[in-house]
């Protein structure tokens, strides 16, 4: 058996590689992924051929894009996208290169909701489209706005591949012996037999996203070495992560009894689902439980279409733990996309000595943990706790740019969730 010893210089590599990595997260999250409308909730994104929930599609596929306004009146929406790099920044190339069409559309599908106490318009439209077509792979952030083109109410980042390359991964534990225990480690290869490369180190960027979550993932990964055609990734400080733990979840997909995880439900103007207090699982021991990976599905049991049936409902949540003296607590998750907002910030509660937090979520099935945020960085898994065993999902994205190209592509895109952790 292989012997590992963590040697100062391991030591060195990885913290200038934690540095190095804030500094991209910021670089990806400083233009994407802000809603700039309190009564947008609930955007979801579908791939249409494999009906998943994802922002991920094949060149020639399309997305289903749809999203609620609790305004509850009919306005005028449209959508555009900007084509970027790697790293989610804008590119200058013209739009007749990357559309074929036009790059505005305008969103005619709506219906308001039924059977609900808060009203809401749920909005959808399906992209790319026959007015619309994407003519080449990459990265894209979508914008939606009103009629000005100016006042976004949100974005999503949305990726377009192709199947250029033949990605390899295994998920093991760490090969550090003090991360054996709290870390995964995602080896990859990847045979780019299909590509013309002179220049791998400037023409490829790889990412490794945990659960689809830009924030906590291993972005512009570097190969170790060659072997024939096959770029081989397993450098344990660039493939190993944190592996967390399994989410925290509830169930509100009824309003007539309480579901999982759920103490009570009080109806008053609207309803209000109560969650039993959670504590930290930090130190304890593991216990696998299924979950969906931070994300949610909406749904309500009650009714026939889920779209406009499914009610809002404010969800109660509460934490016991010991109140920061530096640092806030958020909930957080897939159903805002992540995102760190005054919405999801918990409040330290004096009387009952719990971190506590009310927000307004669609009917469904929910997945969340807690982290901490200080200054911007955020620390996923201080207060759930990190165990090698603890099931995710990965997803790769291979860039490609070559020495005449004016942008990337994304030459490959394959997901693995860890079920089987070897060593």
């Amino acid at each position: 058996m292989l012997k590992v010893t963590y040697t100062p210089i391991h030591i060195y590599l990885f913290i200038l590689i934690q540095f190095v990595n804030i500094d991209i997260y910021a670089q990806i999250n400083r233009q994407i992924n802000v809603i700039d409308n309190s009564n947008i909730k609930s955007v979801n994104i579908i791939d249409v051929e494999t009906n998943s929930i994802h922002p991920y599609i094949k060149l020639g596929g399309s997305f289903n894009i749809s999203f609620d306004d609790l305004d509850n009146d009919l306005k005028d929406y449209y959508y555009k996208i900007e084509h970027c790099d790697a790293f989610w920044n804008t590119t200058n190339i013209i739009e007749n290169d990357f559309i074929e069409g036009y790059n505005e559309g305008e969103i005619n599908d709506y219906e308001y909701s039924f059977n609900t106490l808060k009203k809401f318009t749920h909005y959808s439209f399906q992209f790319p489209n026959d007015d619309m077509k994407v003519l080449i792979s990459g990265n894209f952030l979508l914008k939606v706005y009103d009629d000005n083109v100016d006042n976004i109410v949100f974005t999503r980042k949305l990726i377009i591949y192709e199947d250029e390359v033949v990605i390899g991964v295994d998920v093991k534990r760490s090969s550090v012996v003090i991360r054996r225990e709290t870390e995964q480690q995602v080896n990859l290869s990847i045979n780019y037999n299909k590509l013309k490369i002179s220049n791998p180190k400037e023409e490829l960027k790889v990412h490794i996203l945990q659960n689809n979550n830009w924030n906590n993932s291993l972005l512009d990964v570097k190969y170790q070495y060659i072997s024939g055609n096959n770029f081989i990734y397993t450098d344990v400080d660039e493939v190993s992560l944190e592996a967390g733990n399994f989410y925290y979840h509830f169930d509100t997909k009824s309003v007539r009894v309480a579901g999982l995880y759920t103490d009570r439900i009080y109806l008053g103007d609207i309803y209000n689902t109560y969650l039993y207090a959670n504590g930290s699982r930090q130190n304890m021991e593991f216990t696998n439980q299924p979950d969906f990976n931070g994300g949610y599905v909406i749904r309500n049991i009650d009714g026939a279409n889920s779209d406009i049936e499914a009610d809002y409902t404010k969800v109660h949540f509460a934490l016991n733990y010991k109140k920061l003296d530096v640092g806030n607590i958020y909930v957080y998750g897939a159903f805002n996309d992540w995102k760190l907002e005054a919405s999801n910030k918990m409040v330290y509660d004096f009387k009952t000595n719990n971190y506590k937090a009310e927000i307004l979520l669609k009917q469904g099935y929910y997945d969340y943990k807690f982290v901490i945020a200080d200054h911007g960085r955020i620390k996923h898994n201080i207060i759930s706790g990190s165990y090698y065993r603890t099931e995710n999902e990965y997803t790769v994205i291979v860039y490609h740019k070559s020495m005449n190209s004016r942008y990337y592509r994304v030459v490959g895109l394959y997901k693995i969730k860890s079920n089987f952790i070897g060593n």
